[in-house]
């Protein structure tokens, strides 16, 4: 997938719930569920440990802009 940066931009505020600049688990929980899919806070640490390239339990615009291509 491969889209603007305005609109990845406007993508990432989406999951980044508080505005913090980065998406957590619960975040990535939250906004799942918003769009009809129901995973637990586990299933979401999976699936953002797939792209956090610095380790550090969520991700960053940079590592979900590499998720997103």
């Amino acid at each position: 997938m491969n889209i603007g940066h305005l609109q990845l931009n406007e993508a990432f505020e989406m999951y980044d719930t508080k505005g913090c600049g980065f998406i957590t688990p619960k975040s990535l929980k939250k906004m799942l569920k918003k769009m009809g899919e129901s995973k637990s806070v586990e299933e979401c640490k999976r699936m953002i440990k797939q792209f956090d390239l610095n380790r550090d339990g969520k991700l960053n615009f940079e590592e979900f802009r590499i998720l997103m291509q």
